[in-house]
């Protein structure tokens, strides 16, 4: 088919491209990319796994053949000194207390307790009273752990902290914890930069290893609380660090396509080449905010999208710089160019959150 540049199609292509015209582009794409991600920006979704909990049921009790001693456990959190989501690395300040029949059970095997996935820095002597012919104990401590995160919408997401406490020297048969989320405390006065705290949560039971798949005797159980944090982000510095420059580099290499090599072939070939130039030396500052993952976060594919798009970009400037002149045909591929990078973008934004 041969086409004029008095064509209608060929118009329209051509003025599509126009700068006027991109800068309703890039209100009409930005607003609808905004639109997409307020659902999950507003709304709190973590996709940390659980944490096994087996609990403990009068139907297990019975299969014991006997009471195990029911141990009353708590906390309360003074402090996060430290609060590392990129590297996974948490320490908090706090108390640990323990309420319990002293005639049941002692002090000595009530103390043996550990942290999973951490270890405890610094851990006083127990401070202890009888309460309503209970024993309370509590301790002071500092604890370093880590958690099991999930970062595949940063930096959208949310986050669950697990902090597991268990003693591994006495059988659940003969002990399990109890806990209510009353029992666990943060304390009000403290403040989390760029985070909120969105709810607690404890659970208690018992945690079960099989030594050997084929013989299920062959295992190792023990009592086992997990206090929940799930936190989530408070702010926008993030989002605008990391998406706003990615943004800003997509839309302005875009403008390469608004120019007639004729005249601008110079503007068209700096354009393009410094759109795929920027987002490689951006990728460096965002490699240093991202967490430490093995798998693409929504910024590692954000960043890959833009980097695609602004190679076809390239590879267009280049060509169309080589041609020198607007044809008809070249109109309407330059605009259909630019027209299909801004609908696989979208159609790629919204992907990313729907698969999330």
């Amino acid at each position: 088919m041969k086409f004029t540049n008095n064509s209608r199609i060929v118009k329209f292509f051509n003025a599509i491209v126009l700068p006027q015209s991109q800068v309703l582009g890039i209100l009409i794409v930005s607003s609808i990319a905004a639109a997409v991600a307020y659902g999950p920006y507003m709304k709190f979704v973590t996709r940390e796994p659980e944490v096994s909990v087996i609990p403990v049921t009068p139907q297990k009790i019975t299969e014991w053949g006997g009471v195990p001693t029911r141990v009353t456990i708590g906390l309360y959190i003074n402090s996060f000194p430290v609060l590392d989501f990129v590297n996974n690395d948490f320490i908090f300040d706090g108390i640990l207390w323990f309420e319990f029949d002293p005639a049941l059970i002692s002090l000595n095997t009530v103390s043996k307790f550990s942290l999973e996935r951490g270890d405890i820095l610094t851990l006083s002597e127990p401070y202890t009273q009888i309460i309503d012919n209970k024993f309370f104990a509590r301790y002071n401590m500092r604890a370093r752990f880590k958690a099991d995160l999930a970062y595949q919408l940063f930096p959208f997401d949310d986050h669950r902290l697990d902090i597991i406490l268990v003693n591994r020297t006495i059988q659940p048969s003969e002990m399990i914890f109890r806990s209510y989320s009353s029992f666990f405390v943060i304390a009000p006065s403290i403040r989390l930069t760029g985070w909120e705290i969105y709810d607690t949560a404890v659970r208690t039971g018992m945690i079960k290893s099989d030594l050997d798949k084929f013989e299920l005797q062959k295992a190792v159980s023990y009592p086992r609380a997990v206090f929940s944090i799930s936190l989530r982000r408070s702010g926008t510095r993030n989002l605008l660090l990391i998406l706003l420059p990615l943004f800003l580099i997509y839309f302005i290499t875009l403008f390469s396509f608004a120019f007639d090599p004729k005249t601008h072939a110079g503007t068209i070939f700096g354009l393009a080449s410094a759109g795929v130039t920027s987002l490689l030396g951006y990728r460096f500052v965002i490699e240093g905010m991202s967490p430490k993952v093995g798998y693409f976060v929504l910024s590692d594919r954000l960043f890959t999208l833009f980097l695609l798009a602004a190679m076809v970009e390239f590879i267009f400037a280049v060509i169309l710089v080589r041609i020198g002149h607007l044809t008809p045909w070249i109109k309407i591929m330059r605009g259909a160019a630019y027209i299909m990078i801004n609908i696989v973008f979208l159609i790629a934004w919204v992907y990313f959150f729907s698969r999330n």
